[in-house]
């Protein structure tokens, strides 16, 4: 029998009650539930059309939001009390339901969205639940329920879960912004919140209850449709920054340094809506602050992970300082045991010392000590952030570095820029080591306190003099210094550094008379430098770690006696085409004369009288010379052992130990209570970059209209007129360079690359 034999003596239509967004309830008989809330609605079918295909068809026309998921049909049996459903699998069930109509040709159909749980078995047809996961769930659009297409936060329908009843609020708040509506929180206790739209006179109110979990809420009536007029999306007060900083987890996790505009991108793209910048700004502190903890306790893991890793790095030299009377932090010195190890093994005894200030809350500075491997890769020995930059905490890091690889050291070079005491700090620690002073920062200070008629060529001479190697050199660039600027020339042989290549001591190997590799690092952890202490710490801990580990590995794939860039160094001077003739003397000595000048060399004492082969630890262009005259010479004994593989390998040996998060983290009984610092930070917004000295900006970025040179205005010139041929020459030439990117002369390389014949050892 099929529904038109039920139905045929019925000219009429088949009534059907559509129940929907309401939920199952348990009762007190174990093998029944009850259906409650929800919305119903009756449709008419004709006998005819009366199938399970037909049912379906009406169903989406009224629950259009069920396209795209599972959902199940359950009709109730007449004359049961309480009732009972059964549910609709296929079209004989659909004759089953037509058949306990009982002839009155009505049944009542509920529809109910299966949920997914893992945990308990989908095998019984009453488990049902109405949107437990956002993507489950009816939304509210205009008002009206229709389909879901995400499963984001802001997803919110009849029968939709939420944790509590401020995640719900949350939610509400998003789904307004987004809607363009207003949004009042009529009743909000521990069992339910009402709200309603703010606009006076429209209807649209939401309702969400307490569940049995007694934490859960779930969306229980949903009535009205907006006939309210859209808000002023810049000043929707519903979006403060709070919300924001909710809505820009994601994002802050992603990119914590993240600028405020492009937040505000985000916010218009996604709501519409175009925020205050400060708000922007207070919302990604906040989210900082709600993902990695805020910068005021971050001081309170200094005891913590101290602990933690002198605990994981045996030996090492870790220590930090507080103020006494109110606990606030001051100082934290991080020295490896790996690190220090691999100085004393592997590394030339060169180390730069520099500072560079601090962008987090609190300021403060960042004081490091680097120096070279045998490959010139940057090598960090030590680090600390203090309070300030003073001879007194120039001291308190010497004194740490000194128990970290001792005082006694011996040969032992530093080079520094013109730091604040820290001239006087080198020679209480360090009374017997050299103290190169950085030769850019030198002629800055020149340039600034004094005022020479013919700058350029007081400049050419210092940078000669500085570049020298030998003293007759140097001399003969101070005579003419003294003629040209006798301040100048007073004020460079009073100083107590050494800042010329002809005064650098013998052993140290390096003949660097500027502090750039202590730049790189300033610009290797520009990252860390916004962090508070523990978190900077922590960050150039884990680059250090990568990086040891890296150049380990990739030492291993060496196969020559001398490091990669050295090999390159013997390959690009052994095939230099300088004209030279070498006049043997002995099996060991010969003098090498060259267009300009002439020297002795003697390769088995490894000294020549240019004095670079002793400086550099690497056979000059004269030494090779003379080496380059016996047959298959091993390049390897003539090189100092500071750049043979095995002592870079014994420079990187041993690792840095991992660090699981704070949360892992030990907390040590009876530990210090350590505060944030005294300092602060000054009023205004915050600079992020640096502002350039008189040195780093382009000298030549005005061209002047009168001679076509660069670097001067028409009205101060004083070259003379060019003729017409010159002229456009010059012209040409100018807009040449004006195409092309200058050359900088501020670290003096162009004098290096003039000077050719000593230009192989600007690397080291």
């Amino acid at each position: 029998m099929d529904c038109d034999d039920l139905c045929g003596e019925n000219e009429g239509h088949f009534f059907v009650t559509i129940k929907y967004g309401g939920f199952w309830v348990d009762t007190n008989d174990n093998f029944r539930k009850r259906y409650n809330g929800g919305k119903q609605r009756t449709v008419k079918i004709e006998k005819g059309s009366m199938n399970l295909f037909k049912l379906k068809t009406e169903i989406l026309k009224i629950c259009s939001w069920l396209k795209g998921y599972k959902y199940s049909m359950h009709y109730h049996i007449q004359k049961t009390s309480p009732k009972e459903y059964k549910i609709i699998n296929t079209d004989v069930d659909v004759v089953e339901m037509v058949k306990h109509s009982s002839g009155n040709f009505r049944a009542e159909l509920v529809i109910s969205v299966e949920e997914v749980d893992r945990e308990q078995s989908n095998t019984n047809p009453m488990r049902v639940v109405g949107a437990e996961y956002m993507a489950e769930c009816s939304v509210i659009h205009n008002g009206c329920i229709s389909s879901v297409q995400t499963t984001s936060s802001i997803d919110i329908g009849i029968g939709t879960f939420f944790n509590d009843a401020k995640s719900f609020k949350n939610a509400l708040r998003s789904v307004a912004i987004k809607e363009n509506f207003g949004v009042q929180i009529k009743a909000s206790d521990k069992k339910r919140v009402i709200a309603t739209c703010s606009y006076q006179g429209c209807k649209w109110r939401i309702r969400a209850s307490l569940c049995e979990d007694t934490q859960s809420f779930q969306v229980r009536r949903l009535d009205g449709v907006h006939t309210c007029p859209g808000i002023n999306r810049a000043g929707n007060r519903l979006a403060t920054s709070a919300w924001v900083a909710n809505e820009i987890q994601e994002m802050v996790k992603r990119c914590p340094d993240i600028p405020p505009k492009d937040i505000n991108s985000n916010l218009e793209k996604e709501f519409g809506l175009s925020l205050p910048y400060m708000k922007l700004w207070r919302a990604r502190e906040q989210a900082r602050d709600a993902l990695f903890g805020s910068v005021d306790d971050n001081y309170k893991w200094v005891p913590t992970l101290a602990a933690e890793l002198l605990h994981r790095n045996p030996g090492s030299h870790i220590t930090y300082a507080y103020n006494s009377g109110d606990h606030s932090f001051q100082r934290f010195y991080v020295s490896f045991k790996v690190c220090a190890d691999g100085f004393l093994a592997g590394c030339r005894p060169l180390i730069s010392l520099d500072a560079c200030h601090l962008k987090s809350k609190y300021l403060g500075v960042l004081l490091s000590a680097n120096a070279l491997d045998g490959n010139n890769g940057l090598f960090t020995l030590a680090f600390a952030v203090t309070e300030t930059e003073s001879k007194g905490t120039w001291s308190w890091f010497l004194q740490n570095l000194g128990e970290t690889i001792g005082l006694s050291l011996y040969p032992l070079c530093f080079i520094s820029d013109m730091e604040k005491g820290l001239g006087e700090a080198i020679k209480d620690v360090y009374p017997e080591a050299e103290h190169r002073i950085c030769i850019r920062h030198l002629w800055k200070n020149i340039k600034k306190n004094f005022h020479c008629k013919d700058g350029q060529k007081v400049h050419g001479l210092v940078w000669e003099a500085a570049n020298a190697y030998t003293n007759i050199e140097f001399n003969e660039k101070l005579v003419e210094l003294r003629h040209l600027s006798h301040a100048v020339y007073s004020y460079l042989i009073s100083l107590p550094c050494k800042w010329s290549r002809s005064q650098f001591m013998i052993g140290i190997c390096h003949s660097a008379n500027t502090n750039n590799f202590a730049e790189s690092f300033n610009s290797w952890v520009t990252d860390a430098r916004t962090k508070p202490a523990v978190d900077l710490i922590d960050l150039i801990r884990g680059k250090l770690m990568v990086q040891r580990a890296h150049r380990r590995m990739s030492s291993l794939s060496w196969q020559h006696e001398l490091v990669p860039n050295v090999e390159e160094y013997i390959r690009n001077i052994t095939t230099r085409k300088d004209h030279f003739v070498v006049r043997q003397s002995s099996l060991f000595k010969a003098e090498v004369e060259g267009l300009h000048s002439r020297h002795i060399v003697d390769i088995e004492q490894r000294i020549c009288s240019c004095r670079a082969w002793q400086l550099i630890g690497l056979p000059c262009i004269h030494a090779v010379a003379f080496i380059g005259m016996k047959e298959h010479p091993l390049w390897h004994t003539y090189v100092d052992d500071y750049y043979h593989v095995h002592r870079y390998k014994l420079a990187y040996e041993g690792a840095i130990s991992t660090l699981p998060g704070k949360d892992l983290w030990q907390v040590t009984e009876n530990s210090e209570n350590v505060g944030v610092p005294s300092t602060c930070r000054p009023r205004g917004r915050p600079r992020k970059k640096r502002l350039l000295n008189f040195l780093e900006q382009d000298k030549r970025s005005h061209r002047c209209g009168r001679c076509g040179l660069w670097g001067h205005h028409r009205s101060t010139c004083k070259n003379p007129l060019q003729n017409n041929n010159n002229k456009d020459n010059l012209r040409t030439d100018v807009g040449r360079r004006s195409r092309t990117k200058l050359p900088s002369r501020r670290n003096g390389e162009d004098h290096q690359l003039e000077d050719f014949e000593f230009s192989y050892v600007t690397g080291f």
